[in-house]
Parts: structure tokens; C-alpha cells; sequence
């Protein structure tokens, strides 16, 4: 049984996703369809990038992922396929993989090129890819080499002997703010210091909590995530509604966040 993911631009209002999916089914034999996510904004690859990294570990050896954001034909853009960790990544050469996969063993990389298939048919492409796939076929099958993959422009943290300043990246669904600060970066450089979070509204917090459900009801917070990044979040635990920190903060993506160290 092959095992699809699906990471779109798409919205669940209109048809499109219904669409994609079909072009799978009657190619791919014995799909399992999962949907990491159709709300990305529209055409935000940094957003998609973000997203799909975050996810696709979690999947088994062999899973194939599909990338739709910012997919649509035109000339110039090339569609391509990636192995690397074990699974597959279908996707056009807009930055996206390379954002995904910057830290992974890439195994290969090739341009689609499917006999019989029109190259501005993304669904199609993509749905045969993943039909070859899914049956053991080669990666190599698929196209000629990719020789240059499109990177995205990121930002990195500002180190200085005081301070780690760094940036709001990602924005979710309860309006917890995920910064680009590592707890790697921050215990290389706390020796033994007192930390604080600074925000670009002039909101000091004192304390960076291990988890979340350790934040008390409606406290403003950093925290350390499951992945390891700082966070500006907002204890929820009592089951009322609370803004998010975004919200109260006024926080939104590329805002700065800084770590300063006494």
C-alpha cells in the first residue's frame, strides 16, 4: 500500500484537492492518502517549507510526498523528484525541497520527464511518478539528473556575546509563535547565564518553559518545542478561550524575538 501525503496552497472551499486525489486513485494502486496540510497560504513556500519538514519524518520508509505550493505551470519552472531518508518528495524546483531537506542525505534527485505525459500537467506528473514509485520503479526512471535545485531566501539568528536575536517563523493554529532560535544555539552560548525572552513589543518574559502544559492559564511564556525551537506561547490549559500570543503580542511572521543573557 502506498502511502501519499499531500501539502497544498488549495483551501477545502473549491474542488482542487478532490481533483489531485483522483488523479492518484486511478493511478496508484492501493493508495493511503494523507493530507499534512491544504491552508497554506496562498503561494507561501516558506510556510509550505516549514510545514512539510516538520512532517515528514513521522511517516514510514517509502511514503511519497507531494508538494502543490506554488506548482502552477509556467515556463521555465521544472517539476522534480528527491529521494532522501528513505522517502520520496515530488515537488516543483522552487526552493521547497531544498528548505525541507537541508539537513537530510539526499540519495537522488531527477527532473520529470514521463513519457506520455504533458509536462504542464502537474497532477498527472506527479500522480504516475508516485504510481512508478509506489511499485518499486527507480528514481532514476523518472528523468534526467536534476543538476541545480532552487534554494530559498531564510534568515538566520544574530549572535553577539549578549544576546541571540532572532525571528518569528511560523505562526500556528492556537497563535503560538515559532522562532528560528534553537535550543541547540541557546545552551552553547547561556554559560551558566540568566535568560530572557524579548519581544519587538517591548514584552519581557523571565522564564522558558520545557512544554507547554507546564505554562500557567493565560501567561505569556517562552517555551521549548517538541523540535527543539523557542516559542512565544500562551498557557491554555483551562479550556476557555485565550488569544494567542500572536494576538496579545501583536506578533506576526519576521518579527524579531531575542534571547538576552545576564
Amino acid at each position: 500500500m502506498a502511502v501519499i501525503t499531500a501539502t497544498s496552497d488549495f483551501g477545502l472551499k473549491d474542488p482542487n484537492v478532490a481533483l489531485a486525489k483522483a488523479q492518484f486513485i486511478r493511478r496508484v494502486k492501493g493508495v493511503q492518502w494523507v493530507d499534512i496540510s491544504h491552508e497554506v497560504e496562498p503561494h507561501n513556500v516558506l510556510q509550505a517549507a516549514f510545514i512539510l519538514k516538520r512532517s515528514y519524518a513521522a511517516f514510514p520508509p517509502g511514503s511519497i510526498h507531494i508538494m502543490y505550493v506554488g506548482s502552477a505551470p509556467r515556463e521555465g519552472l521544472e517539476y522534480i523528484c528527491m529521494k532522501a531518508d528513505g522517502q520520496f518528495f515530488l515537488a516543483p524546483n522552487n526552493g521547497i525541497l531544498a528548505s525541507v531537506l537541508e539537513q537530510a542525505k539526499i540519495m537522488a534527485a531527477r527532473i520529470l520527464d514521463i513519457r506520455g505525459i504533458d509536462p504542464m500537467d502537474v497532477h498527472g506528473l506527479f500522480a504516475s511518478a508516485a504510481a512508478h514509485l509506489s511499485e518499486g520503479g527507480k528514481v532514476d526512471l523518472l528523468g534526467p539528473s536534476l543538476t541545480k535545485i532552487k534554494k530559498l531566501k531564510t534568515s538566520a539568528p544574530l549572535v553577539d556575546e549578549y544576546a541571540i536575536r532572532g525571528n518569528v517563523v511560523y505562526i500556528d493554529h492556537h497563535g503560538t509563535c515559532i522562532t528560528n532560535i534553537s535550543r541547540t544555539l541557546f545552551e552553547a552560548h547561556q554559560k551558566g547565564r540568566r535568560a530572557s525572552v524579548e519581544t519587538s513589543r517591548n514584552r519581557s518574559i523571565a522564564k522558558i518553559y520545557e512544554r507547554i502544559g507546564e505554562v500557567p492559564q493565560g501567561k505569556i511564556a517562552g517555551v521549548w518545542d517538541a523540535h527543539g525551537m523557542l516559542c512565544v506561547a500562551v498557557g491554555k490549559s483551562g479550556g476557555e478561550h485565550i488569544k494567542g500570543s500572536n494576538e496579545l503580542l501583536g506578533l506576526n511572521i519576521n518579527d524579531w524575538v531575542r534571547i538576552d543573557f545576564v
